[in-house]
């Protein structure tokens, strides 16, 4: 009986990612990530990460936290990120927390300025209302995702350079050494979290 719950639990979820993926993503990706999605779908990874959402405070709904998510798991996989890792950029920047916002003015879940957050708006086309938009946990980890990877392709995969740059801006990154400041501490803990989350996974 107990076997059936859990079966009929994944095919529920299994169905409504299909369709917000298809809504959402499926005008914008191949095939080749049609089957990275379906791989890590099949190893866990989407309830992982959806566990991982229940576990924190995150300022959110139970219904709120499955869409989030289901975000955090399609965007990951639509920029080619492993999704335990926008799980640690998450909780380094604002311990999944939806409303946080830093004295420097960086606001939500990933930790974005309004002024970043304004042009990565216009770049995805969306409804750009200040901080609004930015405590949107869906809008909020779209245009977070989308922009380490513009930085990621910018500093040509090197991941410290690109998680350093995430944290005290690119214009600053570039004026300074780049393992002698804040943005290579930041980097450290990124990486310290994704290490902890894939070794969690691994016997989840």
């Amino acid at each position: 009986m107990k076997t059936n719950k859990i079966t009929f639990k994944k095919a529920a979820m299994a169905a409504a990612l299909t369709l917000f993926f298809e809504a959402a993503v499926l005008p914008s990706i191949n095939g080749s990530l049609w089957r990275l999605e379906a791989d890590l779908y099949e190893r866990g990874s989407f309830g992982y990460v959806h566990d991982v959402l229940k576990e924190n405070r995150t300022g959110l709904g139970s219904l709120e936290e499955f869409k989030l998510a289901e975000v955090i798991f399609i965007e990951s996989v639509s920029h080619k990120l492993d999704p335990l890792f926008v799980l640690a950029l998450i909780k380094t920047e604002s311990t999944f927390y939806n409303w946080s916002k830093s004295f420097g003015g960086a606001v939500g879940l990933m930790q974005i300025l309004p002024s970043t957050g304004q042009e990565v708006a216009a770049e995805l086309n969306l409804n750009w209302k200040g901080e609004e938009t930015l405590l949107n946990p869906y809008l909020n980890v779209k245009m977070g995702v989308h922009y380490f990877s513009y930085l990621r392709e910018r500093y040509n995969d090197d991941t410290i350079a690109t998680l350093a740059a995430y944290n005290i801006g690119p214009g600053y990154f570039d004026s300074r050494e780049p393992y002698d400041d804040a943005g290579a501490r930041f980097a450290t803990k990124v990486l310290r979290n994704y290490r902890h989350f894939k070794e969690r996974a691994e016997v989840y």
